[in-house]
């Protein structure tokens, strides 16, 4: 059995900080004088990392499960330690190896401080003390076997303080790479339990997966590679209300404000009966549509006949060169009538062309019938695998068309089956009808996806949906027009405010037919900092704003130049953006050494790119790209259809990669252009890393400051963003406060003389 080290639990009051192992000596060495390390040994690693918190009613468990390996041929030691934050507290704990039990520490403040300080002194390991707070708890694992692992089991707790009616969660992933010891995998997992509703989960992380498991419980999950992850928060809202509303606010200085705004509404529309539907399943059976995806289409439309209720109405269009229904009318979804439904699907055969206008126009055009509750709600359903190739097969017509006969407000929602599909008309159709669509690739299970759009199209929360703050300046907000809210899911708001105070918050829109208005007073603050990674969140939808204008309208000057703006001022790495940042550290560079001249494409870290346009303080204009990493901007929206044009699709709407190693490949790309920290935007200029809207002559502006001297310990202390600056590293380029400061390395110890 492995040998475990177990700590007994303690408490928190503010967000869990950090954890790191150093390496020690091997039994039989020489003691060391007091305050020295030992040097690297790099033979210990932390193969794997498990962090699972469990937050019930506020307070979180979080347990962190480490495997340390020892690869050495000697038995190693190490010195394992956790800053405890501002206001927190422990109980003491135990620590049992190798059948052992030893006692650890919990220091003081002022003790972990001088420890923290020396260590950072002797090893020029900034990040050490990004996490530093008023306490540290300290234990020595004895022996790491050679050539064998020990396992490490922390349980922490921690009261989570709701600001603004919302509990935030935060794990450092940044603080594993602390330390000597090489770390491995990650994989973390928060589940969320309350009495009282959730109605809003919200985490910064992209390639994070949210789940809600009833009204009362939630979970999200992430996993790994440390290198390629930032810090994982999970902030969460409650609401006695039917729905909710929750605001997550950032303002700094004297720049305008930015928003994420979360609506949600409960799982279910509790006590009242689910609105009566009108669902047409439109079905392409061409010729294109023979073998694999005939038998995925089937097998989608046996799912969604399977899934409606007795009081629905529905009805099945098929088409190829010509449109057939399944029925006259649509019909009530009796167990005979989807019988009928289901026997009909089986005999489905693909042979013909694609008349995708006259089959659309079908479903359309078709009456509903009216009585004196409320109004049917109507559904279409749209399955295809090409382009239109029958009847009128100009997409800008067949959208005209559709736009004319859709007298009754019907939702269009899109299923693109393989590669050969008009990725522009289902996008531009999906949006003119209120609806959604998705794509299924080639060898691609549709079933997942099926049953997601069968759940969500069940139990319609509010359609028509309108959200009005009319005393707010707001401005470049995202969505421009809202879709309609299913029960379970969540609408996120992203914008910009000027002003502050107390607003009146009003959501808008039908439920079964009936109006209906739900009232919230929220505060836009004058000044927010605990929010960062909303502004973020906000040029992310900007971004994809502005490039999916390009997609649809094509590469017009002023959307490049926003799009260079956007990229350039908030650090945004897409497929379409990446040239953007290498031309930025192009010009940061001519910056540094005040002359025009470009460094060759390849040079510098992260790469380098070709001439970007002249060197000024404000953006760099256009130009043509570079061999090395050609620009897309140009040619994104050249095609309407195939792979290409659905990747693009998905891209610019922020889909994530196909497959795990294109999402890590990504991400790692990402790292390397730019990088984050004190809610400020760095790129890297050779070994500097340089802060986004510095004045273009910066280079002679700068005041220089050694690190690790006692001016660096001076600002580490003074503001725990800078800290979290000062932790990137030991070239760094930043604002402070009116003057610009310019980290420059310590000079390297020399080596003593060896003794005779």
């Amino acid at each position: 059995m492995k040998p475990l080290l177990r700590l007994l639990p303690f408490v928190f009051s503010a967000p869990l900080l950090a954890q790191g192992l150093l390496i020690g000596p091997s039994p039989g060495e020489a003691p060391r004088p007091p305050g020295a390390l030992a040097p690297r040994t790099g033979g210990v690693s932390i193969t794997r990392t498990a962090v699972n918190a469990e937050i019930v009613d506020g307070i979180a468990t979080t347990t962190i499960d480490q495997v340390f390996r020892n690869d050495g041929s000697r038995d190693a030691e190490g010195t394992w330690f956790l800053p405890l934050p501002a206001g927190a507290f422990a109980d003491g704990f135990t620590m049992t190896v190798g059948g052992k039990e030893v006692q650890g520490e919990v220091l003081d403040a002022n003790q972990a401080r001088g420890i923290y300080e020396a260590i950072v002194r002797q090893r020029r390991d900034p990040g050490l003390l990004e996490y530093a707070g008023e306490g540290l708890l300290r234990a020595r694992i004895y022996p790491i076997p050679a050539n064998g692992e020990v396992g490490v089991t922390v349980r922490l707790r921690q009261v989570l303080a709701p600001t603004g009616g919302l509990y935030e969660w935060a794990w450092p992933l940044r603080a594993a790479q602390r330390g000597d010891a090489a770390v491995g995998p990650i994989g973390l997992s928060v589940r969320i339990k309350s009495q009282t509703a959730i109605r809003s989960v919200l985490t910064p992380q992209a390639n994070a997966e949210i789940r809600r498991l009833g009204e009362h419980e939630a979970t999200v999950s992430l996993e790994g590679r440390i290198d390629q992850l930032d810090d994982l928060r999970v902030v969460y809202g409650l609401s006695e209300q039917e729905f909710g509303l929750h605001l997550l606010p950032y303002r700094g200085g004297d720049e305008a404000g930015y928003f994420t705004m979360l609506v949600s509404p409960p799982r279910s529309l509790a006590g009242k009966e689910p609105p009566r539907r009108c669902v047409q399943f439109v079905l392409d059976t061409s010729g294109s549509m023979q073998g694999v995806k005939l038998v995925q289409a089937k097998a989608a439309l046996r799912a969604f006949v399977g899934r409606l209720r007795e009081q629905d109405l529905f009805q099945v269009v098929t088409f190829a060169s010509g449109v057939q229904t399944f029925f006259a009318s649509p019909v009530l979804a009796s167990a005979e009538n989807v019988a009928t439904a289901l026997a009909r699907i089986d005999a489905v055969q693909a042979m013909g062309g694609t008349n995708i206008a006259d089959a659309l126009k079908q479903a359309l055009e078709v009456p509903l019938p009216t009585n004196d509750g409320p109004a049917l709600l109507p559904q279409i359903v749209f399955v295809t695998d090409g382009m239109p190739t029958v009847g009128v097969t100009d997409p800008g017509r067949i959208l005209e068309l559709t736009k004319q006969v859709d007298k009754q407000a019907m939702r269009v929602f899109a299923f693109g089956v393989g590669d050969d599909i008009d990725v522009r008309l289902l996008d531009d159709l999906v949006i003119q009808h209120h609806g959604a669509r998705d794509f299924v690739r080639q060898n691609e299970k549709i079933e997942v996806k099926v049953d997601a759009l069968c759940q969500k199209l069940a139990e319609p929360a509010l359609t028509d949906v309108e959200l009005r703050c009319d005393t707010l300046d707001a401005f470049d907000v995202h969505p421009g027009h809202l879709p309609d809210l299913f029960c379970g899911e969540q609408i996120q708001i992203v914008g910009r405010y000027r002003g502050a105070g107390k607003q009146t918050v009003r959501v808008r829109g039908k439920q079964n037919g009936v109006e209906r208005e739900y009232v919230f007073t929220v505060e836009f603050p004058a000044a927010m900092a605990q929010y960062a990674f909303v502004k973020t969140l906000w040029a992310r939808q900007h971004v994809a704003a502005m490039l999916d204008a390009i997609r649809r309208s094509g590469p017009k000057q002023e959307l490049i130049d926003e799009v260079r703006r956007l990229a350039t001022q908030y650090g945004i790495v897409t497929p379409y953006t990446s040239q953007l940042i290498l031309e930025e550290q192009d010009r940061l560079a001519r910056r540094q050494r005040g002359d025009g001249a470009v460094p060759p494409a390849g040079g510098g870290r992260g790469g380098g790119a070709g001439p970007s346009g002249p060197a000024t303080g404000g953006p760099a204009g256009p130009s043509a790209p570079s061999s090395a990493s050609p620009s897309r901007l140009q040619d994104l929206g050249k095609t309407r259809t195939g792979a290409e044009a659905i990747r693009e699709s998905l891209e610019v709407a922020g889909g994530e990669a196909k497959d795990e190693e294109a999402k890590n490949a990504g991400k790692a790309r990402d790292n390397a252009l730019v990088r984050r920290a004190g809610g400020r935007v760095f790129v890297a200029v050779g070994d500097d890393l340089v802060e986004q809207g510095l004045p273009a002559d910066w280079a002679t502006l700068a005041v220089s400051i050694e690190a690790f001297s006692d001016a660096w310990f001076e600002l580490q202390r003074k503001d725990k963003k800078l800290s979290e600056v000062l932790a990137l590293g030991e070239r760094i380029v930043f604002r402070d406060g009116a003057r610009i400061v310019r980290i420059t390395p310590a000079p390297k110890a020399e080596a003593e003389p060896a003794k005779k």
